[in-house]
């Protein structure tokens, strides 16, 4: 389990397992990318049969491009007529691949993405989107060769070459994606099937006022001490679906949850589910995108069709008109991570997905609809950065709040096979307040579960930990007490021999999380890791053979993007270097940090009573 963001952390296996389905699933999906060919996005047709088949009907199965049509289902990239060859179906077969001229009827160059308007004539895709622009008639459109009408733009047929391509560059997008999110990591890294361990988190619509406010340990103890009886749950693949009070429909969702509380892990759900072809199907592409990624690029120049391209290079063939025409949602996971600056107050438009600017501003006008208005946009975010989103933009606002009771007893139930030790544990936790409430997070469930596990089954037990303090103090012993013996290092023979072993370690550790948490960073480079007097083989192994302490994920580029594991690890590890600066009298950091109010750096996960005892400052 992960914080980077939630990356692991999630949900326990439920007793209604998807164990099963999956399984049938991959066997179906062996054969074919897609579950059945009425659910698919795109679709295949051999045009000859099909005009056979197929009764007479006023619609048009082509490819339309800039109409509404095309924006509320998925292309399907037939060969069949457009609306105006409909009274000529029965007499009059569409052009077929052999009879496609070489040459564009208005640039007269070599046919560049050719396509064919509803009347038959064959053009360069960019000519005829370029002749109605020009034209600038907002009710009827004419081919630009024989000048035809009719009541909406022409439907534009892509040659059978063109369908066979795309379809090829989107089912190898569903691949790349469904490898992606198939799988997640606990603890050492061990990869698990996503559909084995996945149980519906607890998400609700719309979010308390003061929460964006409080420590995310203070949010978490408000959350438990509301009534939630009157919440209606939101089914995570439902999150676009209008409701029958709402006027309009959702363009943009903004999901909340504090940190591990499981929303990188829903977004792994949701795009899974779509990949496979269960759920969301009218969504004609998904691209999912992570700040943490998007941080590397943020001093350069980008359109939106190459960050596409760079980012999913299955997408390396998709063009700036289909991307236009289809019915495309972005995931943007983890704003909390961003280095971006976004500002929604700059006034310069981009409205070109081939236009180059910053990222910043890309997303921004993304997020505004002036780029691709017909877009649909998740963004997941903590609670306090989720502020930098214009209400106006947002027309769903929904919170991820994580485990019920019900579903911890059942996480530490699943966990360990020993029924007497899921007792003794789950009576340990109802009896700290602190901690009954932190197992609200799935990733806190895994931690306080790999310490009690430990001290219960081990000749090491002692006093169980009641406090945060004391439970972080015995998970970094336990797992660098695992680190020691993968490395061979000898057994220890107390706690501060094994602690005095890793000291200098620990304490550069300690001075990045506390340097970050001041700058609200969560997520660390190279250059972060050097400044700290960190070597990159250093972290390393504590990211390789401790990963639960700190974790490397390789991103694009090749290169690596670290954090700890969850937040409240990271904030232990700064107490412990603020206090090591206190004993060793390091007055310039003290000065320093006694000198800023900052919300960041709240040690909720150090109070030694229950959350109501955090210090604020």
């Amino acid at each position: 389990m992960n914080q980077c963001e939630d990356r692991e952390e999630g949900a326990p296996p439920s007793k209604t397992t998807l164990c099963g389905e999956h399984e049938s699933q991959t066997k179906a999906q062996s054969q074919k990318v897609f579950p059945s060919q009425t659910d698919s996005v795109l679709k295949m047709m051999d045009c000859d049969e099909e005009e056979e088949a197929r009764p007479e009907s006023p619609g048009s199965t082509c490819l339309s491009l800039k109409s509404d049509w095309s924006r509320d289902h998925p292309p399907d990239f037939s060969d069949g007529p457009g609306p105006s060859e409909t009274k000529d179906r029965k007499g009059k077969r569409h052009v077929s691949e052999e009879e496609q001229p070489s040459h564009c009827a208005l640039c007269q160059d070599v046919l560049k993405d050719p396509v064919s308007t509803s009347c038959g004539h064959w053009v360069c895709r960019q000519c005829c989107t370029s002749h109605w622009d020009q034209s600038g008639s907002s009710g009827d459109s004419s081919c630009p060769q024989c000048g035809q009408r009719s009541r909406t733009r022409p439907g534009l047929q892509t040659s059978p070459e063109q369908n066979r391509v795309l379809q090829e560059v989107l089912d190898q997008h569903k691949i790349s994606l469904r490898t992606r999110c198939q799988h997640v990591t606990e603890g050492t890294g061990s990869g698990t099937l996503l559909n084995r361990i996945y149980t519906e988190l607890y998400i609700t619509e719309g979010q308390s006022e003061e929460v964006n406010t409080q420590h995310e340990v203070r949010q978490l103890e408000t959350t438990s001490k509301k009534k939630t009886l009157h919440d209606a749950p939101i089914k995570c693949h439902h999150i676009f679906r209008v409701s029958p009070d709402q006027q309009r429909p959702i363009r943009l969702v903004l999901t909340n949850g504090v940190a591990g509380v499981g929303k990188t892990f829903s977004v792994q759900k949701f795009s899974l589910d779509w990949a496979e072809g269960l759920e969301n199907q009218d969504v004609s592409l998904l691209v999912l995108l992570s700040f943490r990624e998007l941080n590397l690029i943020r001093d350069q120049q980008y359109s939106l069709l190459r960050l596409l391209h760079v980012f999913h290079p299955t997408l390396q063939k998709v063009t700036a008109e289909q991307l236009a025409a289809w019915k495309v949602l972005f995931i943007l996971d983890g704003l909390d991570e961003s280095r971006l600056s976004l500002d929604f107050t700059n006034r310069e438009v981009v409205s070109d997905v081939t236009q180059e600017s910053s990222v910043h501003l890309l997303l921004t006008n993304l997020i505004q609809g002036n780029l691709l208005p017909s877009a649909l946009v998740w963004i997941t975010s903590r609670p306090a950065a989720a502020s930098q989103i214009p209400p106006s933009c947002v027309d769903r606002l929904t919170e991820v709040r994580g485990f019920t009771d019900a579903q911890q007893e059942e996480y530490f139930r699943r966990r360990s096979r020993d029924e007497k030790l899921s007792n003794r544990i789950i009576s340990h936790i109802k009896k700290s307040k602190s901690l009954h409430i932190m197992c609200q997070v799935p990733v806190f469930c895994w931690i306080i579960a790999t310490v009690l596990e430990h001290m219960l089954t081990t000749d090491q037990q002692g006093e169980l930990p009641q406090t945060m303090t004391d439970l972080y103090s015995h998970f970094l012993l336990v797992q660098t007490r695992r680190k020691r013996i993968k490395y061979h290092e000898g057994h220890e023979t107390s706690p501060q021999e094994l602690m005095e072993a890793d000291r200098e370690v620990l304490l550069k550790l300690g001075r990045l999380a506390f340097e970050h948490l001041e700058k609200g960073n969560i997520m660390f480079y190279q250059e972060d890791l050097e400044q700290c007097g960190l070597d990159v083989t250093e972290a390393s192994v504590y990211s390789g053979l401790c990963t639960e302490i700190f974790k490397a994920e390789s991103v694009i580029f090749q290169k690596t993007v670290y954090c700890f594991v969850h937040l409240s690890v990271q904030e232990f590890l700064a107490a412990v270097y603020m206090f090591h600066c206190h004993t060793n009298r390091n007055k310039e950091v003290l000065k320093n940090f006694l000198g800023k109010k900052t919300a960041r750096f709240s040690p909720g996960g150090l109070s030694d009573g229950s959350p109501e005892e955090i210090p604020q400052k």
